[in-house]
Parts: C-alpha cells; sequence; structure tokens
C-alpha cells in the first residue's frame, strides 16, 4: 500500500514537472514575440538614425555647425542623465545579463528596458563607434525578465527567460536564430539541458520570424562570395596560419585598450557631465570628417567586400575604427563592441588580402575570403567563442561552403589564445563590473581556508585513489575500491547556487573537488557550485552503483 502511494505521488510530481516545462516553453515562445519586435524596432528607429546625423555633418553651413553641436550635447546630456539613474544599461549589457544569471544583480526591467533602448538610439545614432547587439542582447534578456516578474514565475525560470531574451537578441538584430542560440548557450551558460536548449530555440526561432517582418528576410551581408582557387595547398595554409597569429596577437591588443581606455576614462577628474559633453563634440568632428568609422560598421564592412580601396587609406581606416571603438565604449554609453569588432576584423582582413594580392601576386579573391575568416576569427580571439564566432558568420553572409574553412581558422587561433593564456572580454569586463563583490567572496573564500586544516590531506588522497567510474579497478574486492563520480550541475538544479555545505548527500559520498572549464578547485564547505560545474565526488564502489543514476538526476532536473 505504502508503495503504491509513493507511486502515485512521483506521478503526480511528474505531471506537475512537465506541466511547469510546457508553461515555461510557452512563456519563452511571448519573450521571443516581444524580442522581436522591440530588437526589430530598434535596429530600423538606428538606421534613420543614420539619416538624421547626416543631415547635421553635410553640406555644412555655419548655423547647421552649431546647431549639430548642440544637439550632439545634448544627446550627450540625456545619455549621462539616463545612466545615473539606470547604471545597468551602461555597454554592451551582455556582462550585466551575466550577472543576473550569478546573482550579482536584479533587473529593474521596466525603466532600464525604456533607457537602454532610448539611451542606445541616441549614442549610435550620434555616430559613436558602437554596435547594435549587444544591447539587443540587453533588450531581450529584459523582456525575459519582465515576463517573469509579470506572470509571477519562480526566480527559477528567469534564468530561463533571461537567457532566451538574449538569444532572441541575437537572433533579431544578425538574423542570425541558430547563433543566437548557440551564443547564449556557449557565452552565457556554458553549459545547457534539453530543456534550456528547446526554451532558446523557441525565442530565437520566433524573434527571428517577427524581426523578419519589420526588417525583411535578406542576410546581413549581401555578396557573393567565392573560395579562392588555383594557390597551391601548402602556401595555402601557411598563409592562413600566420593570418591566424596575426588576429590572435591583434585581438589580444584589442581587450588590451579596451580595458585600458575604459580606466584612464573612469578616472579622469571631470563631472561626467562635462566628460560626456566634451566627447560628444569629438564625435561630431569625427561624424563630419571621419564618416566611415561612425557607427556599428555595418555599411563599411559591405562597402569593402566590393570597392578597392588603397592600401594605405585601408590602414587608416583600421586605425581610426580600432581607437575610436575604444573611446566610445569608455563613456559607458549604451552600445557594444559586438559589430565593431567583427568590422576590425574583417579590416585586418581585407589588409592581410591586399598585401598577399599586390606583393606575391596571389589571386584578388583571397582580399574578401580573409575579410570573412577574419570576422570570425577575430571574435574567437576576443570572445573565445567559436563555435558562436562559425555560426554567426555562416548566417549572416548565408554562404555554407565556407564552414570548413571558418573551423580551421577558428580552431587555429583559439590554440593560439590557450597558448596566450587569453581571457575572454565579455569575463574581464563582468570582472570589472563586480570587482567588489566577487573580491569580498573571494576575501571570505580566503578567510575559510586558514581553518581548513585538512584539506592538503585530503588533496592527496584524492588524487593516490582516483578511479574513473566505468572502469573497474584491479583486485578481488572491487566493491571496496574507492571511484569517483563526475556529476554534471545542470542551470537551475537541486545543486545550482548552492554551496558545498547545503547539499544533502548520502553517507559515504564525499565532493573533494568543483571541476569549472576543466579545471579542479578542491570543494570547501562556502565553495559556490554553479551550473556548468562538475561536481567530484570520491565513495566505493558499491555505493557508486547504487547512488550515481540518482546524483546525475538531481544535478540536472530542474526545481522551483
Amino acid at each position: 500500500m505504502a508503495k503504491d502511494v509513493l507511486h502515485e505521488l512521483r506521478d503526480i510530481n511528474s505531471l506537475k514537472s512537465r506541466r511547469n516545462n510546457v508553461i515555461l516553453i510557452f512563456l519563452c515562445f511571448l519573450v521571443g514575440i516581444f524580442s522581436g519586435i522591440i530588437v526589430g524596432t530598434y535596429t530600423l528607429i538606428l538606421k534613420k538614425m543614420s539619416i538624421f546625423r547626416e543631415f547635421f555633418t553635410t553640406n555644412l553651413e555655419f548655423y547647421k555647425i552649431a546647431i549639430g553641436i548642440v544637439i550632439f550635447i545634448i544627446m550627450g546630456l540625456s545619455i549621462q542623465f539616463m545612466l545615473k539613474k539606470y547604471p545597468l544599461i551602461s555597454g554592451s549589457g551582455i556582462p550585466q545579463v551575466s550577472g543576473l544569471l550569478t546573482k550579482k544583480v536584479k533587473f529593474r526591467w521596466f525603466g532600464e528596458l525604456i533607457t537602454k533602448f532610448v539611451g542606445g538610439i541616441l549614442a549610435i545614432g550620434a555616430g559613436m563607434s558602437m554596435g547594435r547587439e549587444g544591447p539587443s542582447v540587453h533588450l531581450g534578456s529584459l523582456v525575459g525578465s519582465g515576463v517573469k516578474e509579470l506572470t509571477k514565475r519562480s526566480e527559477v525560470e528567469e534564468k530561463y527567460l533571461v537567457t532566451c531574451g538574449a538569444s532572441a537578441g541575437i537572433s533579431s538584430t544578425f538574423n542570425a536564430p541558430l547563433a543566437g542560440v548557440i551564443f547564449s548557450l556557449e557565452e552565457l551558460h556554458k553549459f545547457f539541458s534539453p530543456l534550456l536548449l528547446i526554451c532558446t530555440l523557441v525565442a530565437s526561432g520566433t524573434s527571428n520570424y517577427v524581426s523578419r517582418m519589420i526588417l525583411g528576410s535578406q542576410t546581413s551581408f549581401q555578396y557573393n562570395f567565392v573560395l579562392p582557387e588555383g594557390i597551391p595547398y601548402y602556401i595555402f595554409a601557411i598563409i592562413t596560419v600566420i593570418f591566424c597569429i596575426i588576429i590572435t596577437v591583434t585581438g589580444k591588443v584589442f581587450s588590451y585598450f579596451l580595458l585600458l581606455t575604459q580606466k584612464h576614462y573612469r578616472n579622469l577628474k571631470l563631472n561626467k557631465y562635462i566628460k560626456i559633453s566634451i566627447f560628444m563634440i569629438i564625435a561630431y568632428i569625427v561624424a563630419v570628417f571621419f564618416r566611415d568609422i561612425t557607427g556599428g560598421g555595418h555599411e563599411l564592412i559591405e562597402e569593402m567586400f566590393g570597392k578597392n580601396v588603397m592600401l594605405k587609406t585601408i590602414i587608416i581606416i583600421l586605425l581610426l575604427k580600432f581607437f575610436y571603438t575604444m573611446f566610445c565604449y569608455a563613456t559607458g554609453a549604451p552600445g557594444g563592441i559586438f559589430l565593431p569588432m567583427l568590422v576590425v576584423g574583417a579590416l585586418i582582413g581585407k589588409v592581410y588580402g591586399e598585401i598577399l594580392n599586390n606583393y606575391f601576386s596571389v589571386p584578388n579573391e583571397i582580399i574578401v575570403h580573409f575579410m570573412l575568416l577574419g570576422m570570425a576569427a577575430y571574435f574567437t580571439a576576443v570572445v573565445r567563442a567559436p563555435i558562436t564566432g562559425i555560426t554567426l558568420i555562416l548566417e549572416m553572409t548565408g554562404n555554407f561552403s565556407y564552414l570548413y574553412m571558418l573551423i580551421i581558422v577558428c580552431t587555429i587561433t583559439y590554440i593560439l589564445t590557450e597558448l596566450l593564456k587569453m581571457e575572454p572580454i565579455y569575463e574581464r569586463l563582468y570582472f570589472n563590473m563586480f570587482h567588489k563583490q566577487i573580491l569580498e567572496e573571494d576575501k571570505e573564500k580566503k578567510r575559510i581556508q586558514k581553518r581548513a586544516k585538512r584539506l592538503e590531506i585530503l588533496e592527496k588522497w584524492w588524487k593516490n585513489k582516483k578511479i574513473e567510474i566505468g572502469i573497474k579497478p584491479d583486485g578481488k574486492n572491487v566493491k571496496d575500491k574507492i571511484v569517483t563520480l563526475l556529476i554534471p550541475v545542470g542551470a537551475n538544479s537541486e545543486f545550482d547556487n548552492k554551496m558545498v555545505k547545503e547539499l544533502k548527500l548520502p553517507e559515504n559520498l564525499l565532493i573533494v573537488s568543483v571541476r569549472k572549464a576543466g579545471k579542479d578547485s578542491i570543494a570547501r564547505g562556502d565553495t559556490l557550485i554553479q551550473s556548468g560545474n562538475q561536481l567530484v565526488i570520491i565513495t566505493d564502489y558499491r555505493t557508486a552503483q547504487e547512488y550515481a543514476g540518482e546524483l546525475r538526476e538531481r544535478g540536472m532536473k530542474i526545481v522551483d
């Protein structure tokens, strides 16, 4: 009788869980619709703003110059006022989304949605070298947070809705639904469950469909890409490897200068409103004399694809675009580095291709070839998300014949970034934004470490006894041997966002390490476990057989 009651209770819980999953998927569908509308409208208005900017920066007369400067300063002051009210709208917004997922911040979704939308239009509309893609991720995430608040869903489901919003933002702005899904999983979560995958697919696909109704269905880059022919294989391999080295080094330079200019701008001893006013005057001058480097740079890439430009001119445009992007992002205005980063990669590819064509008689097709590879490789070098980079370029161009070359170039670049120990730029920006909280957490961890006298003994014991599960150790008493269980932690599972001491494990199970990105850290009572981690648990063979399945289910199953 007791067994029947227990079985019935399990069926009820299973039904409730499935019903919640269906509701969650429907809410992700709504997030996709609203994200598509908002991001599509955002993109459309930004295109119109370029016409507004050109009116005040071309066919100049004194009155137009005076009015233009005044308007630019007013736009800058408005941006700074919004930043004061809602600090989290600054920059691209991707570090803020990561901060929400790791419980560093809470969104004030409605106010931040409005100010991020308007602030981004003012900043990018004024010609700042910033992209709409990062803000689109943030806008989609704010929509997800808003849906959670309005429907009064749990905090567990908020993570799903916010992640789906981020995916929808990328999908809408680039017309790249698969890249939106992969970016959310690779960059934001770094781990996924089947439910999270289907939720992001639903939101990304829906958002893409809605935005196409607003912006049209064409790919981001309208150009007939052709693989270069007639180059010996070994020559092609050599110039490709050299190109990857150049991209990796310049990617490291990009990250260095981005953080450096941000730091120096923050340390300027001037009133924030005065600083932004001075910068907006500079932005007006740049819009008048260097129009090519303003905005995200989408038109610049398309122009470079099909236009013959002197090598010296390309180098000058590359340097100006590079440093103007640094200065614009340092102001903290709502705008991202996503597209400017791709533009810089494409320009480096253009320079490299022109040198090969002009001085080594390599066919002309090599120029566009390296521009295309440069975008994906530069994204890989700076963001350290190769799968997103590959998928994004494939969907933006609509040319899947480049898949093999993109895989090769991004893989080589990723290996080089590993050798140079480069950190993803969004993780660096995330640390800079929340460094005080992170440092406080580190201090607390160090304090507890001093009291844990048995850690060294435990670590040595684990190393000596480690035997991967599934491989029976030699010897007759196999059930008495020590084995290791690797338990993955899924988003919003029973183990997610809990400390080791809070987990209720059966007897004879000991967590010795928490594995993150392939690196182990010794598990302490206050060690925080997050989605994407793996718990390294040691136990005897008999206990492992009994509880391995249960632990994996607890590590992956979503809880309310």
